[in-house]
This record gives C-alpha cells, sequence and structure tokens, in this order.
C-alpha cells in the first residue's frame, strides 16, 4: 500500500482533476510526464489512460466509476469515448448518462459494493445500478445533494463531510457494505473530500495541503 501528498496543476485539488478505482486510473493528458509518474509509481497495479472530456480536464468532476463501470457525460467527443473504449477492458461497463446534472462525480458516491446518488439523478438510478453493478439508492446526506463531492470511498471504508450525522453514517455503511465510516476534512479543513483525493483499495493521493492529522483520519478508514 502507497500513500502520496502532491498536487495537479500547481493545485491540492487531486480529485478534480483525476478519477480512480480497482481497475484503473484516469488523468488529463495535460498532466506533467514527472507528475504522471509519481502517481503512476503510487497506484503501481493500477493501468493508467489518459482522457478529457470535451477538452476538459475535470475528469474528476465529470465522470463516476467503480471496478464495473463507469459513467460519463453526454458531453463527451465521439473520438474521446472512442479513445475510452479502446482503452480499457472490454468487462468495463461504459454508459453515457443523458441527464442535464451532468457533474457525476459530485453526484454519486460509488464503491464495487454499492452506491449512492443524488436526487438530480433519480430518473437516472436504474441505468447507474446497470452500468455500476451495485445496489444504488437515492440518498443526501450533511446537508447537501452532492454525495460524491461531500465524501471519499472504497471498498474498506468511506470518510465523509463533518456535517454528516450518525444515522446518515450508519446509512453510508450499509449502502457501501463497508467496515468503517467516519467523518474527515481534507486540505486544511476542507469538508469536500472528493475534491481532494483519490482512492482505491491500495493506494491514495491527496492534496498537498491536508494536514496530519487529516491524512491519519482518512487512511486509517480506508485501510491505506
Amino acid at each position: 500500500m502507497a500513500i502520496l501528498k502532491s498536487q495537479v496543476f500547481g493545485r491540492s485539488l487531486i480529485g478534480v482533476y483525476l478519477n480512480a478505482n480497482n481497475s484503473f486510473v484516469l488523468y488529463p493528458p495535460l498532466l506533467l510526464k514527472a507528475t504522471l509518474k509519481k502517481f503512476e509509481e503510487t497506484f503501481n497495479t493500477t493501468t493508467f489512460y489518459p482522457l478529457s472530456v470535451n477538452n476538459s480536464n475535470l475528469l474528476g468532476v465529470y465522470i463516476a466509476s467503480n471496478s464495473h463501470g463507469i459513467v460519463l457525460p453526454h458531453l463527451i467527443r465521439d473520438d474521446e469515448l472512442s479513445s475510452l473504449k479502446t482503452n480499457l477492458n472490454d468487462d468495463i461497463n461504459i454508459k453515457v448518462l443523458k441527464s442535464i446534472d451532468n457533474a457525476y462525480g459530485n453526484l454519486i458516491l460509488c464503491n464495487d459494493k454499492g452506491a449512492i446518488i443524488s436526487s438530480f439523478l433519480k430518473d437516472y438510478r436504474k441505468e447507474i445500478e446497470d452500468v455500476l453493478n451495485v445496489e444504488t439508492i437515492v440518498y443526501e446526506f450533511g446537508g447537501s445533494n452532492l454525495p460524491g463531492s461531500l465524501s471519499l470511498s472504497n471498498n474498506h471504508g468511506c470518510v465523509v463531510s463533518p456535517l454528516t450525522n450518525d444515522n446518515e453514517i450508519d446509512h453510508i455503511a450499509s449502502v457501501l457494505k463497508v467496515e468503517e465510516v467516519d467523518v474527515s476534512s481534507i486540505n486544511r479543513g476542507i469538508q469536500y473530500l472528493g475534491s481532494g483525493a483519490i482512492v482505491n483499495d491500495e493506494s491514495g493521493i491527496f492534496g498537498v495541503d491536508s494536514t496530519g492529522p487529516e491524512l491519519m483520519r482518512m487512511t486509517s478508514v480506508l485501510r491505506l
């Protein structure tokens, strides 16, 4: 297992620009080669693929994925989608969702065992469930309709915004089927955990502004 503190394009918002799971990591093509090399060394058993979404670097905002599938926004270009299909294994489900609300990284919290989606996506629950191949429920917590933005999860655990209450924590744990859910912040007090890191079951890259206590809490819950 390995963890790294870093930044992308001079910012600590790792999870805004990259998307990761146990099968692959997606990164923007403009990522510096030296940075990409460090990231690949950290996720040394996971394959990295370059991708943009309508020429945007904000992969972590637009994309939600687990080891079974990937949910993409309708604004992705045909050539970008074709490149992704060429790179990914045939057993990875790919779905372009037609929702107007298309920041799926913010709207979907998922791992390989369950998914929680925003009410903005309630009409697309079955499609999301099919592509991610997990039980999917509409549920919001922490006083927000952005479950993906307020959390960071793998198959071991999940860290959520400090505004999440105990009943919500218990429900999240039951849906994601994880050993532990607990609250944390990232990047020196930011509650939007999904914006500040990428993780899978073995590794994690966290924003360089994250404090020692924040890293200890997150890595403990996520078993990294």
